[in-house]
């Protein structure tokens, strides 16, 4: 096979290789385009704390990278001088040339070509039976066929220099400076036996307002001294490899394009704080020399791009996680240093509680201490983060697990009144251990509903109905008990979801605030009307107050998923030109006319919960920056506890996967230093004791999870041999099974 490779991307050298060793007759010119430049290159990560040890196909190359590799073992973040240690927190570093050196020279000894760039083809395709590009995250051959890969570059909001340092550091350091202009910091890493490696970064904001915004190069090592320079030693000899600059994410809608493939960092790549990038490429040049070896490229080419596309998602999710962390690192300097060091070093939502228990033990537990204000379990120890009581207003929530509002489509004889079903449904996850039971969307008004067996709170029996759930869950368990009220809006009027056969709705007229259908060729919504305005207050109000007479302990207000208030404050469901449309405000001004109505029909001493979209995965749509002005708004009128989710609102997928919903909560809690519920696919109580002892949410909510284990909150509690959680009466012989005999 003619194989040309465009560029020096280190997974291409060693694709490159792997295909020689499987086929030495196989004709492979690199064309050495000078791109990549490595000039001032940060280190490559290799193995962290989530991949601990680099294991490549080719053992002999794999060995090679490991001896040219500097091991560091735990990890310190110093913050102001203070200082904390992750003993466990150990990394695998190369610097860029070396790697490229060692790789290039192993090709070479198997006879591939180097040449200069190729010149004047015009059909790229037609430089060898396989073409590969890696020529860096910049890539030029790349912007030849835009339109095949449709690349997505993305600049982050802060600027980075790379330095040399004269000695070897012994751990990773992370390093944090308040200045007057902000948070600046730092990432420090032995780069061989003699030397380090420091990347200082910092918001653009922030290096305006320090005056370092296109500084000299002596004015920016002598600022870097000046912050960093006594956890360096005290006169650290620097050396300036690249100045200021922003990283620029990659990713492509396509990686292939006939018998051209993206490689390396021209198809993704990952901020240096998680590293990991260049090994996944490596992987990466593993999986694609596997699957084109059969002869047939086109082929190969689409089982490559299907298989590691995922796990290349993954890793730049978490790669996002940590970049935007950084970016926003003012929301956290302020924490105790403790919940600061657990919050950085999870930043990448890969690391969970109990990761981080073996990793860093003492860090963990003065987390856990902390947030339970020194209460112990019996075991003498604080209890796991997720069993510690949360109090808002005047209810205390027995623990930070919340059953997430989920329709369940059971209403008897299709007039929203709850029955047996809703008893077992919500009572079971109750005596399961979960501290909040949120009821599905429970709607205000008949034609509110999504589907004629929705529940409601509308009509003078809904009450009874509910009290019969409320009453059983306050007496069989120490639950609390929400209700969810909301109105569907332009996806109302539906059959349930496995009626298949049913016709499509609507099934009553729809309401919206512009008549927009939610999918293409759809029913249009009518346009609401100010008297259509006054009568769903009224009826929200009305629904508060028979909430209330039912018994529930907390009450939520739906204005996320596309829901009739979500539709209001969404830009691409609003398209009024009257003062409910426009600016957020105005878009926000019919939802906060409910929020309010309900907060005053609400008693005083319950509290409000808002469920809110914080991002609607398309482009004009609402934002995390909107979510946090929204949050805002509520938290001034009142709200006690804000519910972070996502999307819903037209019919676009998020870009789903684990956690993958938790920066969203984390970047509203703290910028606006409240109290935050989150939500979206979690699945362990690592991961949810992860995100609590880090600040990244006060509660968290599991819908499928719950729907799968209603004893979800019990068998953490066994799990983590914690024995504090009550049992009722009834099962008081279930904690004296040992699971042992099973």
């Amino acid at each position: 096979m003619k194989i040309a490779i465009i560029g020096t991307d280190p997974s291409a050298l060693y694709f490159a290789w792997l295909m020689k060793v499987r086929d030495a007759g196989h004709d492979i010119t690199i064309y050495d385009t000078g791109s990549p430049d490595r000039r001032g290159a940060a280190p490559h990560i290799l193995a962290n704390p989530v991949k601990p040890e680099l294991k490549l196909q080719d053992e002999s190359i794999g060995a090679a990278i490991r001896a040219a590799s500097t091991r560091t073992t735990g990890a310190v973040v110093i913050r102001d001088g203070e200082r904390i240690t992750a003993p466990g927190h150990s990394y695998t570093l190369i610097g860029a040339e070396p790697l490229v050196e060692l790789l290039r020279n192993r090709a070479i000894s198997l006879g591939c070509k180097f040449e200069a760039t190729p010149t004047g083809a015009s059909d790229l395709s037609s430089a060898g039976d396989l073409v590969v590009i890696a020529d860096g995250a910049s890539s030029v051959t790349r912007s030849r066929l835009g339109n095949e890969f449709r690349p997505q570059l993305t600049a982050a909001r802060t600027r980075f220099m790379v330095l040399g340092v004269d000695g070897a550091s012994p751990q990773a350091t992370l390093l944090f400076k308040r200045t007057p202009g902000g948070v600046v910091h730092a990432f420090l890493y032995p780069d061989s036996a003699t030397t380090s490696t420091l990347i200082v970064e910092a918001p653009a904001v922030v290096l305006a307002a320090t005056g370092l915004d296109g500084a000299s190069d002596e004015k920016s090592l002598a600022a870097v001294a000046e912050l960093f320079g006594s956890a360096l030693g005290g006169n650290p000899k620097l050396s300036l490899k690249a100045s200021w600059k922003p990283f620029v994410g990659v990713r492509n809608g396509a990686w292939t394009s006939g018998n051209c493939v993206l490689l390396g960092a021209a198809a993704y790549n990952a901020h240096y704080s998680v590293g990991l990038g260049v090994r996944s490429g490596l992987e990466d040049a593993e999986a694609l020399a596997t699957l084109v070896s059969t002869g047939n490229v086109a082929e190969g080419l689409g089982k490559f791009e299907a298989a590691r596309r995922p796990r290349a998602e993954s890793m730049q999710r978490a790669s996002s996680g940590s970049l935007t962390w950084y970016e926003r690192a003012d929301r956290y300097i302020e924490m105790d240093l403790a919940q600061f060091a657990y919050s950085l070093l999870t930043r990448s939502l890969r690391l969970n509680h109990e990761t981080m228990r073996g990793l860093a033990p003492e860090l963990t537990e003065a987390v856990e201490i902390s947030l339970a204000g020194g209460a112990r379990s019996k075991t003498n120890r604080p209890p796991p983060p997720m069993f510690t009581p949360i109090t808002l207003r005047g209810l205390t929530i027995p623990n930070r697990i919340a059953m997430s509002p989920m329709c369940m489509y059971n209403a008897v004889d299709k007039d929203g009144t709850v029955g047996d079903f809703h008893l077992v449904h919500y009572g079971s996850r109750a005596v399961g251990g979960a501290g909040l039971i949120i009821t599905e969307m429970t709607d205000v008004s008949p034609e509110g509903r999504i589907s004629a067996y929705c529940a409601g709170m509308y009509k003078p029996e809904h009450v009874p109905a509910w009290k019969r759930v409320t009453d059983f869950i306050h007496t069989k368990s120490d639950s609390k008990i929400g209700i969810q009220l909301g109105h569907a809006g332009r996806k109302g009027g539906e059959p349930r979801p496995w009626d298949r056969a049913a016709p499509k709705g609507p099934h009553w007229p729809l309401l919206a605030p512009s008549p927009i259908p939610f999918v293409k060729d759809g029913v249009p919504p009518r346009e609401m009307t100010r008297a259509d305005m006054d009568r769903l207050v009224a009826a929200y109000a009305n629904a508060t107050r028979m909430a209330d007479q039912a018994g529930f302990d907390f009450l939520e207000l739906h204005f996320a998923h596309g829901y009739l208030l979500s539709t209001f404050i969404s830009p691409l469901a609003n398209q009024r030109t009257d003062h409910y449309g426009g600016s957020l405000a105005n878009r926000l001004r019919f939802p906060m006319e409910v929020f309010e109505a309900v907060r005053a029909a609400w008693p005083q001493d319950k509290p409000t919960c808002v469920r809110i979209s914080a991002y609607d995965w398309m482009e004009g749509g609402t934002t995390v920056e909107d979510a946090i002005a929204i949050g805002r708004m509520l938290r001034d009128a009142g709200n006690d506890i804000l519910s972070v989710s996502t999307g819903g609102v037209v019919g676009v997928r998020p870009t789903a996967g684990r956690l993958y919903q938790a920066t969203f909560s984390d970047q509203v809690r703290n910028e606006l230093k409240i109290t935050t519920m989150n939500v979206g696919a979690m699945a362990s109580h690592g991961d949810i004791n992860a995100m609590l002892a880090a600040g990244r949410a006060d509660m968290c909510a599991l819908a499928r999870g719950h729907l799968f284990d209603p004893y979800f909150t019990r068998h953490a509690a066994y799990q983590q041999d914690y024995s504090d959680l009550p049992w009722p009466n009834e099962y008081e012989r279930a904690p004296t099974l040992d699971m042992r005999d099973f």
